[in-house]
């Protein structure tokens, strides 16, 4: 049997992998997973869609490195942040696709399509551009994020939770789409939203088991023979 870890570790470079090939990456970013004992696993201080497994690194909750050769991520506080006040939590996704950048300083997340069914509750904006190199900064991130399961921040970019990594890949791909059709839809006049009720039909299908599985195989697919 695979040991827990490691397929934390194999699935970590997977997500990474998927959103690299989907165009939703560039040189910075990270993701990161609750392990037992207080620790994170986490991509390190390098570009996430060009992470292999022996890049990973374990940190605690202070962001201190425990294990791995790489560097913690400059912004490693919003991550142990959120571990913090969300004990729901196990892994996390930060990352700065154009369409999450451009939706952050206008009208936010808005509901247009399917895809966007996930996040019907809203995706707070976190108000500011600086990056979040310390816990103060860490601490309002994850106080704008409150119980949602993504969170924007302004003119930066977004950041996604996830109670597995199954469900944060889908989460970090469908954050982006939804992003993108809004943008698309805008330009064609006033879009029409689902209404909650709709969302919360959609999602409830969504929660069954394995409802993911056909949506992950097909990215997956694109990176792996």
């Amino acid at each position: 049997m695979l040991d827990p870890v490691e397929s934390l570790k194999d699935k970590i470079v997977l997500c990474c992998k998927v959103l690299q090939k989907q165009g939703m990456l560039d040189g910075y970013g990270h993701v990161s997973a609750r392990l037992p004992g207080d620790r994170i696993l986490s991509t390190p201080h390098m570009p996430p869609g060009k992470v292999a497994l022996r890049d990973l690194i374990v940190i605690d909750m202070l962001g201190q490195k425990l294990e791995g050769a790489g560097e913690p991520n400059g912004e490693t506080p919003m991550h142990t942040s959120i571990y913090r006040a969300r004990p729901d939590v196990q892994c996390i996704l930060h990352y700065h696709p154009d369409e999450l950048v451009a939706v952050s300083v206008t009208a936010g997340i808005k509901v247009v399509a399917n895809c966007g069914a996930h996040f019907y509750r809203g995706a707070p904006i976190y108000d500011s551009p600086l990056l979040i190199r310390n816990r103060k900064l860490g601490d309002k991130v994850a106080e704008t994020l409150s119980d949602r399961n993504a969170v924007l921040l302004r003119g930066h970019g977004g950041t996604v939770v996830a109670s597995d990594l199954d469900t944060l890949l889908r989460l970090g791909i469908d954050f982006v789409r939804t992003a993108k059709i809004q943008i698309m839809a805008a330009a064609l006049g006033a879009a029409k939203t689902h209404s909650q009720a709709e969302c919360e039909q959609m999602t409830k299908t969504r929660e069954r088991s394995n409802t993911n599985r056909r949506f992950l195989d097909y990215y997956i697919s694109e990176v792996v023979d």
